[in-house]
C-alpha cells in the first residue's frame, strides 16, 4: 500500500508541475494580456512567440521544458521505476494541457514532451526531432511533429538496447499521443456546431495540421517569392 500511495503522491506532483501555466503569467508579465484571448487561444510558447513577442516566447518555452525535465528528474532521484517515470511525463503533459491552474484550460504539451524526453535521454530527443525540424522548413511544424512522435515511438521501442532510457522514452511518446492530439482538436465547441463534412474537414485539419485550414509549402512559397 505504501509503494502504490508514494506512486500516487508522485504523479500527484507531476500533474502540479505540468499544471504551471508559464505561457499564461509571461504573457501577463510581459503584454498584460490574456495569452487565452490571444492566436489560437492556447497556454503554448509558440502562441506566445507569434503574438506577445520572442523572447517571451523563448522564456515560455525554456520554463515548459524545465518542468517537464524536472518531473521525470525527482522521479528517477527518488528511486521510482522507469515505467512510473513514464507515466510522471505523460501526467506532467496532462496538466500542461489541462491546469488546475486556468480553469482547465492549457497548451499543446511539446515544449514540457521535450523537457521529459530531454531527462530520458538528450541523445535520443535530438535524434527523434530531426523529422520535425525538417518537415518544419519544408512546410509546417504539425506535420514534422507528427512524423517525430511516430518515429520516437519506434526508435525507442525498436532499439531498447541502445540507451537504457530509449525504451521508456518510446512508452513515454506513445502515451503521450492521446492528450496532445486530443488536444488539437480544441476548441471543441466549433466542432460540435459544424455539421456533416465540414465537421469531418475540421477533425483532419486539426488533426493533421493543428489550424482549421491546410498550410502553403514554405519552399514553394518561396520560389514564388525569387520569382
Amino acid at each position: 500500500m505504501a509503494d502504490w500511495l508514494n506512486v500516487i503522491i508522485i504523479l500527484f506532483i507531476s500533474y502540479i508541475l505540468g499544471s504551471i501555466p508559464f505561457s499564461y503569467l509571461i504573457t501577463k508579465i510581459f503584454a498584460k494580456k490574456n495569452i487565452f484571448e490571444l492566436g489560437w487561444k492556447k497556454s503554448s510558447s509558440s502562441n506566445v512567440v507569434k503574438n506577445v513577442g520572442k523572447l517571451p516566447g523563448l522564456i515560455s518555452f525554456l520554463l515548459d521544458v524545465g518542468k517537464g525535465f524536472l518531473t521525470i528528474y525527482l522521479a528517477q532521484k527518488l528511486g521510482f521505476a522507469s515505467m512510473v517515470q513514464v507515466f510522471c511525463g505523460v501526467t506532467a503533459i496532462v496538466g500542461h494541457n489541462w491546469s488546475i491552474f486556468v480553469g482547465g484550460r492549457g497548451g499543446r504539451g511539446l515544449a514540457t514532451l521535450i523537457g521529459v524526453l530531454t531527462a530520458f535521454s538528450p541523445i535520443f530527443t535530438a535524434i527523434a526531432i530531426i523529422p520535425c525540424i525538417i518537415f518544419t522548413l519544408i512546410w509546417t511544424a504539425s506535420i514534422g511533429t507528427i512524423i517525430s512522435l511516430i518515429f520516437g515511438v519506434f526508435l525507442g521501442l525498436a532499439s531498447p538496447n541502445i540507451g537504457n532510457n530509449w525504451q521508456p522514452a518510446g512508452y513515454f511518446i506513445l502515451f503521450s499521443l492521446i492528450p496532445i492530439f486530443i488536444k488539437r482538436l480544441s476548441p471543441w465547441q466549433e466542432i460540435f456546431q459544424s455539421k456533416g463534412n465540414q465537421r469531418i474537414k475540421l477533425i483532419k485539419n486539426r488533426l493533421l495540421f493543428d489550424q482549421d485550414g491546410v498550410p502553403a509549402l514554405r519552399l514553394k512559397i518561396n520560389k514564388e517569392k525569387k520569382k
